[in-house]
């Protein structure tokens, strides 16, 4: 019996061989009848690389056209928001418009066909120019890049730091800002003060607050965010208290019923969400809505 290793070495005669850099299967090109088989691995770590270095560069020979994409990112809006904001823009069949949502955000992808890159990177800009006029202030990033590693990118640039105090969401903002490399230049600390008697002991919450307006309310917010800067120094204090369920709603304060604050030189804001989802997707959105309520302070002027 031939062994798997052996077989990769079986090529088509006549066939063009895409040597693979970061395996032992190589890719295969077959041209014959005016057809073109392009065979490639499986696992994305060898395929990606592939396609983007050999294949891609191949087709692209092969045709009199390129097409060049702009992935724009944006969180604040709905996908249906978006969608009427840019309808008419969505209409144009060169460059295409065209909305997703994933993930509590949404993004709008700009695909030109042109007869040089040059020229569609042309017609995507001029398309995201009008774009930007209609939902310019929700725009946070563009590709792959996230919220977290925009607001860990603008704190570095800013020379400036975060701390967070989280109750529902149980550390993960600070995780999200962790995830980055080169977060130890902007990150002080992150605390989880689940119980009332933890929001006091560290982060100096208020015990009438608490007892008047309870753990779930934009006073304690407030207070969390205060407190978590006054202690880490930071330049930045997040405060995150809320109900992510599936329990503990009321017909007052319902399950999804969340709050942000965020301290900074200039004062406090509380934002007052209301999320809808499993557990997991309401903490998620919840962090999401802090990273982006920490990104509008950043975009600040630094006076």
């Amino acid at each position: 019996p031939v062994n798997g290793i052996v077989k990769q070495a079986y090529i088509p005669e006549g066939a063009a061989i895409i040597h693979n850099n970061y395996g032992t299967a190589p890719g295969i090109i077959i041209e014959r009848d005016g057809k073109t088989v392009i065979l490639l691995p499986g696992p994305p770590r060898e395929l990606e690389p592939l396609f983007m270095e050999q294949v891609a560069p191949y087709l692209e020979a092969k045709s009199d056209s390129v097409m060049r994409s702009k992935v724009i990112r944006l969180f604040g809006l709905g996908e249906a928001t978006v969608a009427e904001r840019v309808k008419d823009l969505m209409e144009s069949a060169n460059p295409t418009l065209a909305p997703y949502a994933k993930d509590s955000e949404v993004t709008l992808r700009i695909t030109a066909k042109a007869k040089d890159a040059q020229e569609a990177e042309g017609m995507i800009e001029e398309l995201y120019r009008r774009v930007e006029k209609r939902v310019g202030e929700y725009i946070y990033g563009f590709g792959e890049e996230e919220m977290k590693t925009v607001v860990c990118r603008m704190l570095t640039k800013r020379g400036m730091t975060v701390a967070a105090a989280e109750s529902c969401t149980a550390g993960m903002f600070t995780a999200m800002i962790a995830d980055n490399p080169g977060a130890s230049a902007v990150l002080r600390e992150g605390v989880v003060t689940y119980s009332n008697e933890a929001k006091e002991k560290y982060l100096g919450v208020s015990h009438d607050t608490l007892a008047q307006f309870g753990a779930v309310s934009p006073q304690t917010a407030r207070e969390m965010a205060e407190g978590i800067r006054r202690a880490s120094g930071a330049d930045v204090g997040v405060g995150i208290t809320g109900i992510a369920g599936p329990d503990g709603g009321t017909a007052e304060k319902p399950v999804g019923l969340v709050y942000v604050g965020v301290a900074h030189r200039d004062g406090v804001s509380v934002r007052e969400l209301n999320l809808i989802g499993t557990r997991q997707k309401i903490r998620y959105a919840a962090v999401l809505n802090a990273l982006n309520e920490v990104r509008k302070i950043l975009q600040k002027p630094l006076d």
